[in-house]
């Protein structure tokens, strides 16, 4: 009898010995993601959080920060124009590389459309905007709210909503190739492609 005891015991303990080990791994995985996600933010470039958005999706107005730091609120309803949000970050490479073709589509259908810049960090952003010469302002600081709805995440990002609040179009990645085609299209005009890589 004592003999079974023991054994049931010792299965016991033993079957307690994996439980320990999982639970080491899954405390080792989780400060590896805090840390991974740490990291990404201290370098401005945050994962994307939602999935991407589709078309027809009816979108919350924008809450976020001027470049001055106030509170501002962007609402559809208050132009006749659909709005077209680009979305960056001051590190992004490809956002840089970009910016010539966010600037020539800015400026030749202004009349057609409202843009207006979202920097998904601000960091160096007053720089960015002076050095990219961008002709729209830019907005930083972005609610929680605002980021789920519009599903912010990916930079460069554009994003087309109609005066009614719905998504017309969504394009994730800088303008190259087939992108650039479509971006063409939908805008009526020939874009210059990507400046070179920074040596």
């Amino acid at each position: 009898m004592s003999s079974v005891n023991s054994d049931s015991q010792g299965s016991r303990v033993r079957g307690n010995r994996p439980d320990g080990f999982l639970l080491l791994l899954l405390i080792a995985s989780l400060s590896l993601n805090v840390y991974l996600g740490w990291s990404l933010k201290q370098r401005g470039s945050v994962p994307p959080n939602t999935p991407t958005l589709s078309l027809g999706t009816k979108v919350d107005q924008v809450t976020a920060l001027g470049t001055d730091g106030k509170p501002f609120t962007i609402s559809y309803n208050d132009t006749d124009k659909p709005t077209v949000f680009y979305v960056i970050t001051p590190s992004c490479i490809w956002c840089k590389r970009n910016q010539a073709n966010i600037n020539k589509v800015a400026d030749t259908k202004a009349n057609d459309f409202r843009f207006i810049g979202l920097s998904l960090a601000e960091p160096g952003l007053k720089e960015y905007i002076e050095e990219h010469h961008f002709q729209f302002p830019v907005y930083h600081g972005m609610t929680a709210k605002t980021l789920q709805s519009l599903g912010l995440g990916s930079t460069p990002q554009t994003i087309v909503v109609s005066p009614e609040g719905k998504v017309l179009k969504v394009w994730t990645g800088a303008y190259d190739d087939k992108l650039k085609s479509e971006i063409e299209d939908y805008f009526g005009t020939q874009l210059p492609g990507l400046s070179a890589l920074d040596k």
